[in-house]
C-alpha cells in the first residue's frame, strides 16, 4: 500500500467544511474529503534537505501528521503531487521526497489531498458519489441530506444514506439497493406520514441523548459545529462524528468494500431509525455495538442478494464495546493495547473478510485522548471515540493512518 492511500480529515483543518445544525451540510464534508480535497494555502517556502522537504507556512496551518497533503504550483514537478506529512509544528510540515538538496520556487500550495472518488450525480443537498477505480468498488452510494416535505425544518438533522448497484441520475432508484424493502419500496428515501427515512447519518440531535435512551427526532438540536473525522481510501471511508454541543457523543458511520472471492462487496453502516420521529431513537450503530444486526450489504457468501435482510459486523474477541471502561482484557504494559480487526457476516452467519482500515479495542481505552494519534514502524493509528448507543457506553475504535509497508 503507497503511503498516500489511506487518508484522514478532521473539522479542525484549515477552512475544513463544518456539521452544524442545518441541512445540506453533510454534503459539503462529503464533497470536500472524498471529492475535491480542503484547505488550499500558501507555502512560504520550501526546502528539501537530505531527502527531505519542509514546508514553510506564513501562519498556523492546522494540518496534522499522517495526513495526506497536495502541493502543485511548484516549477520543479517533483514536488507537485501528494505526500504523507510526517513531521509538524505550527507552521511547518515535514514530508520524505526523493530529490536532492534545492529550495523549490513557484506560488506554491497546499491543500489536503480528496479521497479521489466522484460526485457521479447532484441535486439539492443531494449526492450520488461512487470511487474513481471502479473495478475496485463498482457501487454507488447515495446521500440526501435535503429537508423533506413531512419533516419539520428544526428537528434533529441526519442525511439518509444507501447502498446502490447502479445509477443514471440523482434520483434513479430503478437498480438494486441496500437496505431495500420490497412492500415500502421508497422508505430509505421518501417521508411518509410521521415517519421519514431509514438509514441515516446523524450528526444534529438534542444533547440528551448523550446520557438518555428517551429521546425522539422532533426535539430540537442546539444550534453550532459538530466535530468530525473522515478516514478512508480509493474504495472505503468512515465518518466519525459529535451530534451534541456540550455533551459526548460521537457516532461512527461507513461506506466501502471488502474483499470476497475475487469481488468487491460493499457495505454500509448507519443508524437504523424507521420509525416515527415522535419515537424514541436509537443512535447506535454496528460499529459502536457490533450487538447490533444492522449492517445493510448488496450480497453474500453464496454471491445471492441479501440486500432485504441485515448483516453484521464481529470483533475477533465477541461482541465488546470497543475500547469501553467495562472491558476486562488487560492491556500489555509494553505493547499497549491489544487491537482486533472487525469482521463482516452476511445474514446467514458466513464471515467473509475483515473491514478495512478499522480496529476494535478490546481493552479499557476510556482515559485515551479523542483523536490521539498512536505510532509504530511503517503504521499509526487514531484513537476516535464513540458511544455505543443513545444514553450509551464510551468506547474507542482505532483506524489506521498509516500503512508504509
Amino acid at each position: 500500500m503507497s503511503n498516500t492511500d489511506i487518508k484522514w480529515f478532521s473539522f479542525g483543518n484549515t477552512n475544513a467544511p463544518q456539521l452544524s445544525n442545518s441541512w445540506g451540510c453533510m454534503i459539503d464534508v462529503l464533497d470536500a474529503c472524498l471529492v475535491t480535497g480542503m484547505g488550499s494555502q500558501l507555502v512560504s517556502t520550501l526546502v528539501v534537505k537530505d531527502g527531505v522537504a519542509t514546508a514553510t507556512f506564513g501562519t498556523s496551518h492546522n494540518l496534522q501528521q499522517f495526513q495526506v497533503v497536495e502541493i502543485s504550483n511548484a516549477d520543479q514537478q517533483i514536488f507537485n503531487g501528494e505526500h504523507k506529512v510526517l513531521g509538524v509544528t505550527s507552521n511547518t510540515i515535514e514530508f520524505v521526497i526523493n530529490s536532492p538538496d534545492t529550495m523549490a520556487t513557484g506560488t506554491i500550495s497546499c491543500k489536503l489531498a480528496s479521497l479521489g472518488w466522484k460526485k457521479a450525480f447532484s441535486g439539492t443537498q443531494k449526492a450520488v458519489y461512487s470511487a474513481k477505480d471502479r473495478t475496485a468498488n463498482p457501487y454507488f452510494l447515495r446521500v440526501d441530506n435535503s429537508l423533506d416535505p413531512v419533516y419539520n425544518t428544526n428537528y434533529a438533522k441526519y442525511a439518509k444514506v444507501g447502498i446502490l448497484d447502479s445509477c443514471t441520475g440523482i434520483d434513479d432508484l430503478t437498480g438494486n439497493q441496500a437496505p431495500f424493502d420490497p412492500t415500502k419500496p421508497s422508505r430509505n428515501w421518501t417521508g411518509e406520514g410521521n415517519s421519514n427515512g431509514w438509514f441515516k447519518w446523524r450528526y444534529a440531535a438534542i444533547a440528551d441523548v448523550a446520557y438518555s435512551t428517551y429521546v425522539s427526532e422532533y426535539q430540537l438540536p442546539q444550534n453550532g459545529n459538530r466535530p468530525w473525522v473522515l478516514i478512508g481510501t480509493k474504495d472505503s471511508f468512515y465518518l466519525i462524528n459529535g451530534l451534541t454541543i456540550g455533551q459526548t457523543f460521537e457516532a461512527p458511520y461507513c461506506f466501502g468494500v471488502i474483499q470476497h472471492k475475487g469481488l468487491a462487496k460493499p457495505f454500509l453502516c448507519a443508524s437504523n431509525h424507521s420509525a416515527t420521529f415522535n419515537d424514541y431513537i436509537s443512535i447506535g450503530t454496528p460499529l459502536s455495538n457490533t450487538g447490533r444486526a444492522e449492517v445493510a450489504a448488496m450480497t453474500g457468501y453464496s454471491g445471492a442478494l441479501i440486500n432485504t435482510r441485515y448483516s453484521r459486523l464481529i470483533s475477533g474477541f465477541g461482541n465488546v464495546i470497543s475500547g469501553a471502561a467495562a472491558n476486562s482484557i488487560k492491556s500489555d504494559p509494553t505493547e499497549g493495547y491489544v487491537l482486533s480487526p472487525i469482521y463482516f457476516a452476511d445474514p446467514d452467519g458466513y464471515i467473509m473478510d475483515a473491514l478495512p482500515l478499522v480496529q476494535a479495542c478490546v481493552n479499557d481505552a476510556t482515559a485515551t485522548a479523542n483523536y490521539a494519534i498512536f505510532s509504530e514502524p511503517n503504521k499509526a493509528y487514531i484513537g476516535c471515540r464513540m458511544r455505543s448507543d443513545t444514553g450509551g457506553t464510551l468506547g474507542m475504535l482505532f483506524f489506521t493512518i498509516y500503512d508504509g509497508e
